[in-house]
């Protein structure tokens, strides 16, 4: 239920795939791991990068944390959001809805030789959570960019439901 290779362009190549430990999880949550088990909340990442020196673009995170029921996955969204807002991240208008909840962020961190972006689009699907993030150096990607992979992830979530 997670993004996939094909989903991403052809010079990406997977960097991490791993189930987030409840440490991990909610420590992204600003939550506390007792909590992330009332909720039966367990997060996995897959991250795939294009390679490049020096980096321009792009690092694309895909997490999913799947919840009890759809009011966990609500309240797990919403703790998604404040912690992000709590460090630093901006919330922008996406101009369209991707499942349930959509929100959408930027964040700006400088480094050495310039400035990074993350465009992160969250949103929930029935008792799933999913976030996309894309981050490359300012200007190195658009908006429509980091929508096609949610909506991607938006469609596989759909469709796995469908199948239940």
């Amino acid at each position: 239920m997670i993004l996939q290779a094909t989903d991403v362009p052809a010079d990406y190549v997977l960097e991490k795939d791993d189930e987030m430990s409840p440490d991990d999880l909610a420590n992204g949550l600003g939550i506390t791991p007792p909590v992330l088990k009332q909720r039966l909340a367990f997060g996995y990442i897959r991250s795939f990068t294009k390679g490049g020196d020096p980096f321009v673009c792009c690092v694309i995170d895909s997490i999913l944390i799947t919840t009890a029921d759809e009011a966990a996955a609500t309240t797990t969204a919403n703790d998604f959001r404040m912690r992000a807002i709590d460090l630093g991240s901006i919330q922008i208008d996406l101009g369209e809805v991707i499942g349930d909840e959509s929100r959408a962020f930027t964040f700006q961190q400088p480094t050495a030789d310039s400035v990074l972006l993350t465009l992160t689009v969250l949103f929930r699907y029935a008792n799933v959570v999913d976030a996309v993030e894309v981050t490359g150096r300012v200007g190195s990607f658009e908006r429509t960019y980091v929508l096609e992979f949610a909506r991607k992830q938006a469609e596989r979530l759909r469709a796995d439901a469908e199948k239940r």
